[in-house]
């Protein structure tokens, strides 16, 4: 499923970020989504955050499900932001099937992600340092009120939000943006989120030789690359260059002679050298014996 940018948030985009109290009760509207760029001086986010402390991190709810609006920043790319966000390659590929084909992010370009309820810190407790959080914002939606905000989507007293904002009275306007909590610099947990079992390797053998029947199969051989420093325990994929997105391939790492078969969910993204024939899922890469992040390998593929 694919989760639109809704038109209030893009109204949202307009303006300056102000202060907690400003967003709370200004007429003004943020110019930055989940990451707005921080000022030279900030260093206080971890080396592999995609947040600063002075990030405002906007979220709306679409059907129950919380989304965040994640602004792209120079340089991040779509393995930092599964992972950062808790997401293997695949499910970040089947909520945006965009990147399948286009596998590269815009500066500025805003992305949608779901994300658990555990991300929202809501109140500062003990120990709370604010150089290891960035703030979140709800971008008030038509027909929303704010005792249905803070109760049905935060579970949270109404007054509360609105000392929290300074807000002088219960009334609220679309685009305007609530504080309602905090977000780890360190992004979100893989284990808050619901799993589902990974395809094994046995079932993609059996799509790959009945697929064979339909397709055309070619071979190659080149450079394997995968995220070896990765955590991702997700399914067996591949990106590939021209094998048929949605078919499976055969990739055999000739030192340990094991092979593995992997559904090709998308394209090589730009920026990779003309010699990787393939990029593998962590788990792929794993099960054929790889342990430099660059290996020889020969490939199957049907397209």
């Amino acid at each position: 499923m694919r989760y639109s940018l809704p038109l209030l948030l893009a109204i949202a985009l307009a303006g300056p970020v102000g202060s907690a109290a400003q967003t709370g009760a200004s007429n003004g509207a943020p110019s930055k989504t989940a990451a707005t760029q921080a000022p030279p001086a900030a260093k206080t986010a971890s080396p592999a955050s995609l947040l600063t402390p002075q990030d405002s991190v906007f979220l709306t709810v679409e059907n129950g499900n919380k989304i965040i609006h994640h602004h792209v920043k120079p340089k991040q790319t779509l393995f930092a932001l599964a992972q950062f966000y808790g997401l293997s390659l695949q499910e970040l590929y089947e909520i945006h099937p965009e990147f399948q084909t286009a596998p590269t992010l815009k500066v500025e370009s805003v992305i949608s992600i779901p994300v658990p309820n555990r991300v929202i810190r809501r109140y500062k407790g003990k120990n709370f340092s604010p150089a290891k959080f960035a703030s979140i914002y709800y971008v008030v939606g038509v027909g929303d009120n704010l005792f249905g905000i803070c109760k049905r989507h935060f579970n949270m007293p109404v007054d509360t939000i609105m000392k929290r904002n300074r807000m002088k009275s219960e009334n609220i306007r679309p685009g305007q943006r609530i504080h309602m909590g905090w977000m780890s610099l360190d992004g979100v947990e893989a284990s808050w989120r619901s799993s589902v079992a990974p395809t094994t390797g046995g079932t993609y053998q059996l799509r790959f030789d009945e697929d064979k029947k339909s397709h055309k199969e070619m071979v190659s051989q080149g450079v394997c690359f995968w995220q070896r420093d990765s955590n991702e325990k997700g399914d067996l994929y591949a990106l590939h260059r021209e094998a048929g997105i949605g078919t499976v391939m055969a990739v055999t790492n000739p030192m340990s002679r094991r092979t593995v078969f992997a559904k090709v969910i998308g394209r090589i993204p730009a920026g990779y050298e003309s010699n990787i024939e393939v990029i593998l899922s962590p788990a792929a890469a794993r099960q054929i014996g790889a342990r430099d992040p660059r290996f020889f390998v020969k490939l199957r593929f049907l397209r």
